[in-house]
């Protein structure tokens, strides 16, 4: 079907195949469920998602996704076919959890309730858009491009976006690619995450000479200069605008209450909405460790653990408006917001990306979160007219 540029959302909402899309989605709602629960139950901390990478791969075989494979990076990729064979467009949802492997993830039912870590972010998110896929199949949907779907690895913590890098540097090397628009499924609904904070994180390992705390007192202790360093960093000052956070998250070392220690290490997280601050801070930072560590006579070491780039769109984007009408003919509000996603990757490179939520619930990143099924009746529906809008918008900027 031949994208209409002036259409709005409304009249998305009304036309015929999308209709079709939605009545779909709304009988099949028990499948997306059990899809949920089949996903989060395969458990799948960042860098160790190849089961679950696995699964979702052959749901885009059962959905007849074409070219369907887990990459290098632990990503399941599949190709929707279009009218122009071009990838044009890319639709995510990341696989990855915090919960480390031995997390008990069997998900609990009760009523309108799902219960599980990870039940919500992302096991929904990525089984919504399985739903999408099956919509668009079930009304034999041809968007006016390739679009390539993928259920990402490493989007949590120290898995630094490397999903999503790996994923655009791909189809960036594809010879019939040219990437204008990605959207990717994450977080609750009622929101359009179309700015990407950026992050620094950096692992610091202090070494000193050490020894007995009696007999060789005062030998150069590693914790000593770790603290002296964290006590300088806790006291810088950053931008409240652009918004600029730091924090040491996570400090060890030593051997006994009476051993000075030779070895200390630290993790520092470092947050802008600009370039500029992130690099102002930590700039700052390592000039503080090296001179604590020199005046406490320690050595030290530090490496990059996390680089997530910045970017934004404006609020008056396209890609915004599409998923701000789209919200609102569910009488939603949908502010934008700056959060840290696979949006950002996109962002960064200058294709235009937004994240956007399609369910309720509580408790993200806690053993005891959960989400509501019935709010996929809303959700669902909002990812169909997000991404076909998404689809048809971006055609009409090509010609």
């Amino acid at each position: 079907m031949t994208p209409d540029p002036k259409a709005s959302i409304s009249d998305l909402a009304n036309r015929s195949d999308v209709v079709r899309m939605k009545e779909y989605l709304a009988s099949n709602h028990d499948w997306v469920v059990d899809e949920i629960v089949n996903i989060c139950e395969i458990p799948a901390p960042s860098y160790e998602e190849d089961e679950r990478a696995r699964y979702v791969a052959e749901k885009f075989e059962e959905l007849g996704l074409k070219d369907v494979r887990v990459d290098r990076y632990k990503n399941a990729v599949g190709r929707y076919p279009g009218e122009d064979g071009v990838v044009r467009m890319a639709i995510t949802a990341h696989i990855d959890t915090v919960f480390p492997m031995h997390t008990d993830v069997t998900v609990k039912r009760s009523d309108d309730l799902l219960s599980a870590p990870g039940i919500g972010d992302n096991s929904t998110s990525t089984a919504a858009m399985l739903g999408v896929i099956a919509a668009w199949n079930a009304v034999d949907y041809t968007p006016p491009f390739d679009v390539i779907f993928s259920g990402n690895a490493c989007e949590e913590g120290l898995g630094d976006l490397n999903g999503m890098k790996g994923l655009l540097d791909d189809i960036a090397a594809l010879d019939d690619a040219d990437l204008g628009a990605v959207v990717a499924f994450d977080g609750k609904m009622g929101g359009i995450t179309s700015a990407g904070i950026g992050s620094r994180r950096l692992k610091v390992d202090v070494s000193a000479r050490g020894g007995h705390s009696w007999g060789d007192f005062p030998s150069p202790s590693a914790i000593h200069a770790l603290g002296a360093c964290v006590n300088d960093i806790a006291r810088l000052s950053v931008p409240e605008e652009p918004r600029t956070s730091f924090n040491v998250g996570t400090i060890q070392g030593g051997t006994s209450v009476n051993t000075i220690a030779e070895t200390a290490s630290m993790l520092i997280d470092m947050r802008s909405e600009a370039l500029e601050p992130l690099r102002d801070v930590e700039e700052k930072v390592r000039d503080i460790i090296d001179q604590r560590c020199a005046e406490f006579g320690a050595e030290f070491d530090i490496e990059v653990v996390g680089d997530r780039p910045v970017g934004a769109i404006g609020d008056d984007h396209p890609l915004v408006d599409i998923a701000r009408q789209a919200g609102g003919l569910f009488d939603m509000d949908m502010p934008t917001r700056a959060s840290s996603t696979d949006a950002n990757v996109p962002l960064s490179r200058g294709i235009p990306a937004i994240t956007l939520g399609v369910y309720s619930g509580e408790g993200a990143h806690r053993e005891s979160e959960s989400m509501i099924p019935s709010s996929l009746k809303t959700g669902l529906p909002l990812a169909v007219l997000v991404t076909v809008g998404a689809a048809d918008w971006l055609a009409s900027e090509l010609g």
